[in-house]
């Protein structure tokens, strides 16, 4: 078995060979990427599931910190209490924690929640961008950005009141993002993949479970093109494939 030493390098190859940033790219490079199990479950209803093995849990959080900003839905924040750090990367190896970004309409962010509670006790995490619609409470808005939050206005929305995806993008490219990382929940990453090429690369990491369709919420709920992998590597127990998306989705 490999050491932690060993995961650590391995890591490091497996990004630097598979997933270095493309100067071709106009515009933000979107990198998509979650655990699923076997059966392409990546939580249960309503609850936290960790599925990925301390091996590619480690290659995830190298990966966080070779992007400027890492986007999560506020289901994601709410179920999982995230912090959305690089903090397995060993010392010294961490040039900055991306930029947390929370896609949350209506602003139900807790003002507990570690995104917030984190940065103050340790001064290497970024405070949260919180993207918001246009129905969101001025009073909550006002509260978040007391406790130190960014709360980012997206007027455009969709059907059901959601800040469109391209909008957002395109606000978070204006201040300054160039490599964005999406790592969930299921409503993010089904928008993403069924976004008009948005997503560069495709980053799942497979873990030797079953979860099961009567407790288990699905990564896509659609029909998507056979997608031709770059890579499969095993990681600890999991298998990770990298895909590239514009090739296979149009």
């Amino acid at each position: 078995m490999c050491d932690q030493a060993d995961d650590y390098k391995h890591a490091q190859t497996f990004i630097s060979r598979h997933l270095s940033n493309d100067p071709d790219i106009d515009g933000i490079q979107v990198t998509l990427t979650y655990a699923q199990s076997l059966d392409g479950m990546i939580s249960r209803q309503g609850q936290a599931l960790a599925l990925s093995s301390r091996a590619s849990l480690l290659m995830t959080h190298r990966m966080r910190a070779t992007h400027d900003a890492i986007l999560v839905g506020i289901g994601t924040v709410l179920c999982d209490n995230p912090q959305l750090s690089a903090r397995l990367l060993p010392t010294g190896e961490l040039p900055c924690h991306p930029q947390p970004v929370v896609l949350d309409p209506m602003l139900r962010t807790p003002v507990d929640a570690r995104l917030l509670t984190g940065p103050k006790d340790d001064a290497g995490l970024k405070m949260p961008w919180i993207v918001a619609g246009p129905n969101a409470d001025p009073g909550r808005r006002r509260l978040l950005e007391q406790l130190g939050a960014t709360v980012i206005m997206v007027n455009d929305v969709d059907d059901e009141g959601r800040p469109r995806l391209d909008k957002v993008v395109g606000e978070l490219e204006r201040r300054g993002v160039r490599t964005l990382m999406v790592e969930g929940g299921a409503h993010i990453i089904r928008a993403f993949l069924r976004s008009e090429r948005m997503v560069h690369k495709l980053v799942i990491t497979i873990a030797p479970v079953y979860i099961g369709s009567a407790e288990g919420v699905p990564a896509v709920d659609t029909v998507l093109p056979h997608i031709r992998p770059l890579a499969y590597e095993q990681f600890g127990c999991d298998v990770v494939m990298v895909a590239d998306l514009p090739k296979v989705i149009n």
